[in-house]
């Protein structure tokens, strides 16, 4: 479901050249970040997929995308823990940006796209707008893919602006009036109210790529994959190959090739139809 628009900015807020020198201190910097509140409803824990899709910038501008950890970075509080997760850049959508977080039973956590400090201050001009997605992803059990429940699941949205001014020259040891303000807004929730119903994704069966699948194989053959990041986001490879089998089109065609690859790389498996 579409929830709300996003913006993130670490610019000045108005242009400092030609400003009289009385009127610098009124001209300041903003660092403006987005958070988003979820309540999880359900007597059940879940896994939630959020996707920022952003306006492009005509021409190509680094500093109006988002760049993980170079130029902004995602966090979630959840019961009092602050944790970092991965946003990927969609493969074949360049502006469209996700994440993966889970929210414990009747649990509410704060999900925060946030501008990346000190980095964003260096060249001050961040602004990243677009708007914001919420899912409920299948789970990847073999042999395929389940929704994570068989109704849709109950969700409070509260989406909000926070942002601090800061002095144009800050932090330099010049700033000679290190004066903080404040910034908070809420935005307006695309559904127009803030209980939402979000339908789990039922999954879908994918078709084998050999020349994305085979350099995971190889891996796995070599023991250099690491199993025990399967259910994390911080292994691409590792979740196209549990997406492999777990959700495969098992057509003839499709499972030759596959047996085709493992044989080549001496993997002792063989996948059939029952």
């Amino acid at each position: 479901m579409e929830v709300s628009t996003f913006e993130i900015l670490a610019k000045p807020i108005a242009p400092v050249m030609g400003i009289p020198t009385e009127l610098l201190p009124v001209a300041r910097r903003v660092v403006q970040g987005y958070f988003l509140t979820i309540s999880n409803l359900e007597p059940i824990d879940l896994r939630y997929r959020i996707e920022f899709t952003v306006s492009l910038p005509v021409p190509a501008d680094p500093n109006k995308i988002l760049l993980d950890k170079k130029n902004a970075f995602l966090v979630v509080d959840v019961e009092g823990a602050n944790f970092e997760v991965p946003l990927t850049q969609v493969k074949g959508q360049p502006k469209v940006y996700r994440a993966f977080f889970t929210i414990p039973a009747h649990k509410t956590a704060s999900v925060e796209l946030l501008p990346k400090l000190p980095e964003a201050l260096a060249p001050g001009l961040l602004e990243v707008r677009g708007y914001v997605s919420l899912f409920v992803p299948a789970r990847s059990i073999f042999p395929k893919p389940v929704p994570q429940s068989k109704k849709p699941v109950k969700v409070l949205l509260n989406p909000e602006i926070r942002g601090t001014f800061l002095p144009n020259d800050f932090p330099s040891e010049t700033a000679t009036l290190p004066d903080f303000d404040q910034i908070n807004y809420t935005l307006a929730i695309a559904s127009g109210k803030g209980l939402n119903e979000i339908t789990p994704e039922p999954g879908k069966p994918i078709l084998i790529d050999l020349p994305i699948v085979a350099p995971i194989l190889e891996e796995l053959r070599n023991g250099n994959l690491d199993i025990a990041s399967l259910e994390t986001d911080n292994s691409e490879k590792a979740q196209l190959l549990v997406q492999l089998l777990a959700q495969l089109d098992a057509t003839d065609v499709n499972l030759k090739e596959l047996n085709t690859v493992m044989d080549k790389f001496d993997i002792p498996v063989r996948m059939s139809r029952g």
